[in-house]
């Protein structure tokens, strides 16, 4: 990397402005030239600049820091959490590279570490810095940005921002840089998941069987059960219940072997769904409950997620009381929680709220409240959901025409996510 960049990427993260790396050495102007790579500088006034900024002139090649952050993102990718944290604890306090390429890959794997993490604030403002210096990333570098980015934004319901990066990782991958066979896998995974949540199944099961196919030749279970997952998730939003069902056998057989049980708390939570698709509510609720049993005190979402199954399936069985329980059981969890990202599980359980303790207002809510919040994301599903609701609840109260606005509304959103087949 040429000294200019490097001077550039180093005083951007020390957060110096170009007034304090330039002081009393050289005019602002002649810096930005220097950053630029537009001008040859004296080895004294580099010197003198890297001495301000704590590095030396000349790089070392870290080979072994470079092994130590590739393995640190070999471990984000497999969701060791307990050892990528370890490892982050450890390493943030001796960071003090000359060599921009570690420091360069560093930051960058940080921003996936915050990612995995769900620090999404700090991640954020990591994607800021990045920007600042992104012209002087190489390749591979750019590919992690993409990459990285996309699953930044897919974590915000930002899913067609999302494929974009993702794609544009895709394009790179396809280039003449050699990655490993696992971290072609991981794009094509969560390019399948983004098509999944963009209701478009069929590129979702291309992309998930490609992912697939490599982690079987990995032997990587764990992966693989993941990829069945998601094929069980594409299949059961086209009805395709006992394709859905066979891969969420397979993903079983795998998660009892390795004994897994957040991949068992996923699976009975999906056969849950595919249960109350098909209106078995008995056998949807038996599902729900393995599935909480499975989850930890940290699978928080996970656990709202089921909460939110169970009241909707005690609720079409008629039995009020113990869907208001566990009504209160979600908002309890919710509230103690209250740092997480838990908006869109606030909404469902105050839609019940509103349902159960003051259902003149439900409408309202649901309009000035509901889809407002759904519109904002990429959530069809949900805006087909309460627009459904609303409709329902307007052609009961005789309000044919903002019924037919909104029942129209949620058919048109279900063909878009494959739902509803079109048929000639």
């Amino acid at each position: 990397m040429e000294i200019g960049s490097r001077i550039r990427f180093f005083r951007i993260q020390k957060n110096m402005t170009q007034e304090e790396l330039a002081d009393k050495i050289i005019s602002i102007s002649y810096l930005s030239k220097i950053e630029n790579n537009q001008t040859s500088a004296s080895i004294e006034v580099l010197e003198m600049l890297c001495d301000r900024l704590g590095i030396k002139l000349i790089e070392d090649e870290e080979y072994t820091i470079l092994k130590e952050l590739n393995d640190w993102y070999y471990k984000i990718i497999h969701k060791k959490k307990d050892e990528a944290v370890k490892f982050y604890e450890s390493f943030e306090k001796k960071t003090n590279s000359n060599d921009s390429r570690v420091a360069i890959l560093y930051v960058l794997y940080e921003l996936r570490y915050f990612i995995f993490t769900r620090q999404l604030d700090k991640a954020e403002e990591h994607i800021n810095k990045i920007n600042l210096f992104k012209d002087i990333l190489d390749t591979k570098m750019n590919y992690y940005y993409e990459k990285f980015v996309g699953h930044f934004h897919y974590l915000l319901n930002r899913f067609s921002v999302s494929l974009k990066y993702f794609k544009e990782s895709e394009r790179i991958l396809g280039g003449s840089i050699h990655f490993e066979s696992w971290e072609q896998a991981d794009l094509f995974y969560y390019i399948g998941l983004v098509y999944n949540r963009l209701g478009k199944l069929a590129l979702s099961i291309v992309y998930i069987q490609k992912a697939l196919s490599i982690y079987q030749s990995l032997y990587d279970l764990k992966r693989s059960a993941e990829c069945q997952i998601l094929l069980g998730i594409s299949y059961e939003k086209i009805d395709e219940f006992e394709l859905a069902e066979e891969n969420y056998r397979l993903a079983h057989k795998v998660a009892e072997g390795i004994n897994d049980s957040h991949l068992l708390g996923m699976i009975y939570h999906n056969l849950g769904i595919v249960m109350s698709k098909q209106e078995k509510a008995l056998e949807a609720i038996e599902h729900y409950k393995k599935s909480l049993q499975f989850k930890t005190d940290q699978m928080i979402v996970g656990k709202l997620r089921t909460i939110q199954g169970l009241i909707e399936e005690y609720y079409n069985l008629g039995n009020i009381e113990k869907s208001q329980e566990l009504l209160k059981q979600g908002k309890s969890l919710v509230e103690k929680n209250k740092e997480l990202n838990l908006r869109e599980y606030e909404i469902h359980f105050m839609y019940y709220d509103y349902l159960y303790y003051d259902s003149d207002n439900l409408a309202k809510f649901i309009e000035k409240e509901a889809l407002p919040y759904f519109e904002g994301t990429e959530h069809l599903i949900q805006i087909a959901s309460y627009a459904e609701k609303l409709g329902k609840y307007y052609y009961e109260n005789h309000k044919y025409k903002l019924a037919s606005h909104y029942l129209s509304k949620a058919v048109t959103l279900l063909k878009k996510q494959g739902h509803i087949n079109i048929r000639s």
